[in-house]
C-alpha cells in the first residue's frame, strides 16, 4: 500500500493516526464544562472509529477511506495484481526468490466489504488471503489498518510488522506501525519509524501527521501545531490534521485561533462528535455560552448516532 491518508470522500480505510483508545467511548461523558470551561488537559483524543472514517451511514468514523490504494473491484483483472516493486517475495526451493501475487479478486472484493461497512466480513477475508500466502504486503497492511481501525492495536502491531519485513522501506507500512506504537504510546519507537519514513519521502502527508499526532501525545503542543500546520497548508481537506492542530493551540491557550481552527476541523468531520464538543469549551471560553450550549447538544447527538 502506498502512502495513506485522508482526504474527505476519498474512499479508502486508512489508519487514523492513532491514539489508543478506539472503540471504547468516542468521547468522556459530554456534560457541561468544568470550572472555566477548558478541557481537561489529560482527557485522552480518540480518534474517529471505523464506520465514521468509512463516511456511510453504518459506519462510525469519517470515510473509510477504504483500504488503501486497494484497486476498485470493477477494474480489468490485470490491474488487480500488485505491482512488483510491491509485491512479497518468497524464496523458492534451490532457486532465487519469486514474486508472490494474491488474487487481485480477493483484495478487491474485501476492499469492497470495508466500503459497505462489513469490517469483519473484511478481517475474514484478509486472513484467508494470508493464510494462502503468507507474503501478501496489501493484506498484512490492510488487516493491520482494520485491526487498528477496532483499537485492537496488538493485533494491528503483528501484521504491520510482518508488512515491514516483507518491504522495510514502504513508507505507509512505516507510517501505520509508527502511529499504531503511538496509540500503545511506545513514542520512542514510534518517533524512529516515522522518522524513517519522513527520510525516505520528506514530504509525506500521512508520515507528517503522524509525527504531529505523536507529538501531541508527548505534550509537546508547539511543535506539534507547526508540524500539523505544514499539513493542513497542503490538505486543507484533512480533517485530523485540523483537529489535532486546534487541540495542540488549545493546550497552548490559543483560545481564539483554536476555536477558527476547530470550526474548520468540525465541517471536516461531520460525523464526528469530537471537535464538536471541544468547540463548545472553546465557546465556554469566550463566554459565548449560547454557541457553547448548540456544540454540546450536537455533540451528544453524533454521539448517539
Amino acid at each position: 500500500m502506498t502512502a495513506k491518508k485522508r482526504k474527505r470522500g476519498r474512499k479508502q480505510v486508512r489508519k487514523q493516526v492513532h491514539t489508543d483508545e478506539r472503540q471504547v467511548e468516542l468521547l468522556p461523558e459530554m456534560g457541561p464544562p468544568s470550572g472555566d470551561g477548558s478541557t481537561k488537559d489529560d482527557e485522552s483524543v480518540v480518534e474517529p472509529t471505523l464506520e465514521a472514517a468509512t463516511g456511510a451511514s453504518t459506519e462510525r468514523r469519517a470515510p473509510p477511506e477504504s483500504v488503501r490504494n486497494e484497486p476498485a473491484a470493477d477494474q480489468p483483472a490485470e490491474e488487480l495484481e500488485e505491482r512488483p516493486s510491491m509485491a512479497a517475495r518468497e524464496p523458492t526451493e534451490g532457486g532465487p526468490e519469486r514474486l508472490v501475487r494474491p488474487a487481485g479478486n480477493q483484495l478487491a472484493r474485501a476492499r469492497a466489504l470495508v466500503e459497505e461497512g462489513r469490517a469483519q466480513e473484511a478481517i475474514d477475508l484478509y486472513r484467508d488471503i494470508v493464510e494462502e500466502n503468507p507474503a501478501s504486503l496489501k493484506a498484512h497492511n490492510n488487516l493491520g489498518v482494520l485491526f487498528d481501525e477496532l483499537g485492537q492495536h496488538e493485533g494491528a502491531l503483528e501484521h504491520f510488522e510482518v508488512a515491514l519485513r516483507l518491504e522495510p522501506d514502504n513508507v505507509e507500512v512505516l507510517t501505520n506501525l509508527g502511529s499504531t506504537l503511538t496509540a500503545l504510546a511506545r513514542f520512542e519507537a514510534a518517533e524512529v519509524l516515522l522518522r524513517r519514513a519522513l527520510r525516505v519521502a520528506p514530504d509525506g502527508l500521512d508520515a507528517r501527521l503522524s509525527m504531529g499526532i505523536l507529538s501531541f501525545r508527548r505534550g509537546l503542543y508547539s511543535q506539534a501545531e507547526s508540524e500539523l500546520s505544514w499539513v493542513c497548508a497542503r490538505d486543507p481537506t484533512n480533517g485530523p490534521a485540523f483537529y489535532y492542530r486546534a487541540e495542540s493551540l488549545n493546550r497552548e491557550g490559543q483560545f481564539e485561533e483554536a476555536g477558527t481552527v476547530m470550526a474548520l476541523a468540525a465541517e471536516l468531520m461531520p460525523l464526528d462528535p469530537r471537535p464538536v464538543y471541544t468547540l463548545g469549551h472553546l465557546y465556554d471560553r469566550r463566554s459565548l455560552h449560547e454557541e457553547a450550549a448548540e456544540m454540546y447538544r450536537k455533540a451528544r447527538e453524533l454521539q448517539v448516532t
